[in-house]
Formats: structure tokens, sequence, C-alpha cells
């Protein structure tokens, strides 16, 4: 299987399409006319120009290469000469190389003055605060940020302008707030065989997300010497209802074992607290059910859960009935586990929002439990997927493939922004700038026969003219 891929971020939302700001009217009804002051020469216009043309997008490798913007932060709307644009810590990477001396001069020589700033759905952000905010989404790779520059002659007449794109292809980690913790249950043991056999800790298989998927590094899981016939002294380790019988004898019967699960790295305390004082985010789940203060120990760094060992069979390939049904089925906004043939959890799992091509699906008779094959000998719980049998029907997008990693390429001007679409065949709210490149892993179609190619988690591009996929 292939991993799930990261994507860059995401440019402005529609095609740009820049008016032309108009010039002061004068009147004569005043008593004092205005004097302009002389026009810039052909040699200095030229020189402008071909700084604007230096200037393109920037995408940034590591966020901690991201500019602060303190420099536009603290001219914000203010008008300011070429010493001090170019002088701007983010400039260096804008224009890509140092103008020649020459051409520097002409524009200091120009009068030119330059204001800079925050370019979001369209429209010049007018707050400083809201540019703060977009200044925080690129440094944390959430979302990408505009600038506008702007160039005015020394009438105070636009004479160039540019939208440029900052991204940033490396998103911060968050902190996990959310420790999800997940395992089997129950463990089913033959009748008569050994009491000695779920003791060991190669009998459990504990594994914790964060709150966004991640796994977190467990340093050792170890399963309770003691068995009981009672789920609550089993999580407090009390000496009431405790099972010693060196055997499984009676088919049928539920026993109870504590698990201990210790973190490699020290989470507990600080998720407990959050989740005790009713932080936003702040959760401990196992296997989908809230923790109570018997599962967790700050101290300790652990958590701990109870799991049922039921005596009998085991489920068997004969309690599965499979069916034949090909397509895709898409992960959820979680990591899904895979399960092999036997319904034991692997070590593997798929990432979110990955998609995986599948043959058939089984259905436990006993249980109804309903599985998707995704791999020879490995299955998905269908809770932790949607399916897409490939038929294309209203407007949404069907007939999704995946393939090995391509890159699309939009063609220019900068100026241009591609509409971005969602699976359900609605605009998204963003759009792509032209002359820019992006990941792509998956294809669809739309009921009109057009091609979609996926640039990020549900976001896709139409093929047309000026898109290209190699």
């Amino acid at each position: 299987m292939k991993n799930n891929i990261k994507y860059a971020g995401i440019a402005a939302a529609a095609l740009l399409a820049v008016a032309p700001i108009a010039a002061p009217v004068l009147t004569t009804t005043n008593t004092q006319v205005a004097q302009a002051a002389d026009g810039p020469t052909s040699a200095q216009t030229t020189s402008l120009n071909k700084y604007f043309n230096m200037m393109s997008s920037v995408s940034y490798d590591k966020s901690s290469e991201v500019s602060t913007f303190a420099d536009v932060i603290s001219n914000y709307g203010k008008k300011v000469d070429y010493s001090t644009l170019s002088g701007y810590d983010f400039m260096g990477d804008v224009t890509g190389a140092n103008l020649l001396d020459k051409d520097a001069q002409n524009i200091t020589d120009g009068n030119f003055t330059f204001s800079v700033t925050g370019y979001k759905n369209n429209n010049v952000q007018k707050n400083v605060n809201d540019f703060k905010l977009s200044v925080g989404d690129l440094q944390k790779g959430t979302a990408s940020m505009g600038l506008q520059i702007t160039a005015f002659d020394a009438n105070g007449n636009q004479v160039n302008q540019k939208v440029i794109t900052f991204t940033n292809a490396n998103q911060v980690t968050e902190d996990p707030t959310a420790l999800n913790l997940s395992y089997t249950d129950p463990m089913n043991v033959d009748v008569n065989s050994s009491t000695s056999a779920p003791k060991y800790s190669t009998s459990v298989d504990p594994a914790i997300e964060d709150q966004n998927g991640n796994e977190v590094e467990i340093a050792s899981s170890t399963p309770s010497d003691t068995l009981y016939t009672n789920k609550t002294d089993a999580l407090n380790a009390t000496n009431e209802n405790t099972f010693t019988d060196s055997t499984f004898k009676t088919a049928g019967n539920t026993y109870y074992q504590a698990v201990t699960v210790t973190l490699k790295d020290t989470l507990v305390g600080n998720i407990a607290t959050g989740m005790q004082s009713g932080k936003d985010g702040y959760t401990i789940t196992l296997n989908g059910q809230q923790a109570i203060a018997s599962n967790y120990s700050a101290k300790d760094n652990t958590l701990t859960y109870v799991r049922s060992i039921v005596v009998g069979k085991a489920v068997t390939d004969g309690d599965w009935v499979t069916t034949p049904s090909k397509g895709v089925v898409t992960v959820k906004s979680s990591l899904a586990h895979l399960y092999n043939d036997d319904n034991k959890m692997t070590t593997r799992s798929l990432a979110p929002a990955s998609g995986w091509q599948t043959d058939s699906y089984r259905t436990n008779s006993k249980t109804g439990q309903k599985q998707w094959h995704v791999s020879t000998h490995e299955w998905v719980n269908d809770t932790d997927v949607t399916f897409d049998d490939g038929t294309v029907t209203g407007d949404g997008l069907g007939n999704f493939q995946n393939f090995d990693m391509k890159i699309l390429t939009l063609d220019g001007p900068a100026g241009f922004v591609y509409t971005l679409f969602k699976a359900d065949g609605t605009n998204a709210t963003r759009g792509l700038a032209g002359l820019t490149a992006w990941q792509t892993d998956r294809s669809a179609t739309d009921a009109a026969g057009n091609t979609y190619y996926r640039v990020s988690t549900d976001e896709w591009v139409r093929m047309g003219s000026g898109v290209t996929v190699k």
C-alpha cells in the first residue's frame, strides 16, 4: 500500500481581476490649483517594471523559514520608498535576486512609492489585525497568504501592481490535546485453554492516536496477572471477584482483565488536566468511550483499559459471508486500523482521507460487522470508511481512481486563478493561482465526462485549458 500524501497550501479563491485605480480629479472651482509633479522618465518606468517582473510567489519548505512580516505590519497601508521596501525581510524571497544598481537608482530617482497590504478572497485586507491572522495561518501551514504590492508615481497615480502568494508546505505539528486509545475487544479463547495466555504482553494490541489521527508512541503494554468476573473490580484491581482457575472450562463465560499502557512521551498529565478543567479539544477516549479517572494516571503517565475475555471458539472464516463489490473506499477523518483474515488487528493502518481499491466486502453472520477488502489478507471496518462504486450521478464526482504521484501544472499569467470543486460538485471557497504546480494522486469524473484531479483532501481542479498533468 502507498502512503497518503501531504498537500501544499491553497492560493486565492477566484479569478483575480484588478481594476485600475482612478487618479484623483482636480477641479477649477478651487482658488488654489494643485501643481503636478514631473512624471517619471521612460528609463525610470522601465526599471520599475523590471522590478515587478522579478516578483513571484513564494513557497516555504520549512515553517521556520516563514517570515514574520513585521515590516508590513508596522507600515500597514502606508506608502514607503524603494529603499524601505527592498529592505523588507521577505522581499529577497519574492524577487529572488538583487536589482541592478542602475535600475535601483532609476526607481529611487523616479520618486516612486509603494504600499504593501494583505490580500484575501479577492479583496485587500483593510484591517492589520486580519492580516496578522493570515500571517499566523501561513506560519502554521493551515492556509496560504496573499500580499498586494502597489507602486505609485510622484503624483500618487498607480503605475504597477502585483499580488504575491505565500505558501507553507510544512505544517506545524500541534501538541496532542486528545488521546484516543483503541484495542481489540473481546479476546476469544478456546474452552479448556490455559488462563496464562491472556497474561502475555503479546496478547494485547493497543494503539493510540492524537486529535489529528497521528500515532502516539507507546512505551509498554502490560496485561494484569489477575482475571476477574466483574469489570469494575478489574479496573480498580480489587481483591473481589477474582478468577483463579488455571483453565477456561465453561464455554460462554466472560472474564475481565485490565491492561496498563505507558506512553513514551509525558502527555497524560497535561491532557487530563485540560480535560478536567473543561478545555475544548482535551479528551481521553478508550475504544470511543470517554475515559473516567480510574482509566488514567498523570503520575505514572499511563492509560488503563479493561478488555473482555470470552470463552468459546474465536470467529472463523465460516462466520463471514464475502460479497464481490468493486469500487473505492475512502478513509474518514481518523486513521483506520486493518484486520487480518481472522479479524485480528494488524500492525498497519490507513491514513485519514486516503482512498483504496476494493473488490469485495464481508459481513459477519453473528454480529453483522462489515469490512472491506483492501489488500491480500487485510480488511478495514465499514464504519471507518465511505464506499464509492464509481457510478456518477447528479452534480457530484465519481469513478475515483488512485495513481502514483503526478504534478498538476497551471498556466499563467499569475493573475489567473483556477476554480476548485468539492467531490459533491459544488464550488470550493478557494482557488489556485496561475504559474503554480501541485501534487495529485487521484482523479474523478462528473456526469458530463469532465475529469478532475485532487490537490487537497476534498478540493479538485477540473481538467481544461491551461491545466497539465504529468
